[in-house]
């Protein structure tokens, strides 16, 4: 299935990583660099975690569906391999692209990408994410885990 291309600006806050999504279809998201250290499954409605591997060039999709009265979405993409190199595309279920985040996007070099997707206003759309990992850089396979916690 293609994904149709839908624009969307992206305005960065001057005192923090945040940045706020903003698209034709009217939703709002802020995208902020996860404060603490761990994956938060014990204070979420549901946690999705999935481990795999990945080679160069290869995507892998996780699809994740989002139901009724969800605040905000924590994200986890880990590796723990500051050598090789995975991105994160994110795709909202009307079809918008968040963005693609790197390694750094979340403030550090660490093998990780984690961090929170707010609504500006209301609950976290309905329907099915679409959340595309891509072996940038990679030497052989690289594991992962993938978790997408719902708060």
């Amino acid at each position: 299935m293609t994904i149709p291309a839908v624009s969307a600006e992206k305005v960065y806050s001057e005192n923090s990583n945040s940045e706020v999504i903003l698209n034709s279809t009217g939703e709002n998201y802020i995208v902020s660099p996860w404060i603490e250290n761990s994956f938060d499954i014990e204070n979420s409605l549901l946690s999705i975690l999935s481990t795999q591997s990945i080679s160069q060039g290869q995507t892998i999709t996780h699809n994740v569906n989002i139901g009724s009265g969800v605040n905000y979405l924590e994200v986890d993409l880990n590796w723990g391999d500051t050598s090789d190199s995975l991105t994160l595309s994110v795709y909202t279920p009307s079809g918008s692209k968040l963005g693609t985040y790197h390694d750094s996007s979340d403030g550090s070099v660490n093998g990780r990408i984690h961090f929170s997707i707010d609504p500006s206003q209301g609950y976290v759309q309905q329907g099915t994410w679409k959340f595309k990992v891509y072996g940038e850089s990679v030497s052989g396979t690289q594991s992962y885990t993938f978790g997408v916690a719902l708060h």
